[in-house]
């Protein structure tokens, strides 16, 4: 099967997630968490939970390529062993 086949749908139209860019978007919601805890506006507190959303989104569709990618390795590797 070709790699176009085998990739999902979100894939195919953005590509696959990446571990820093996760890493990144926990880091800006962390500041913005401090900021609306230290200095308390609308702004910054809608601002923390949106990014806060976005970050365990990042980190979700992260986790889930991951398996993805391994579930795919493992059976390719059980093909090529029965094969």
């Amino acid at each position: 099967m070709t790699e176009m086949k085998r990739r999902s749908l979100l894939e195919r139209l953005i590509g696959m997630p990446l571990s820093w860019l996760a890493s990144v978007w926990v880091a800006l919601a962390a500041v913005w968490i401090g900021l609306a805890i230290v200095d308390w506006s609308r702004l910054h507190t809608f601002t923390a939970i949106a990014l806060s959303v976005l970050a365990a989104l990042q980190l979700g569709s992260t986790y889930y390529a991951r398996r993805q990618e391994q579930r795919r390795a493992r059976a390719s590797d059980a093909h090529t062993i029965t094969s």
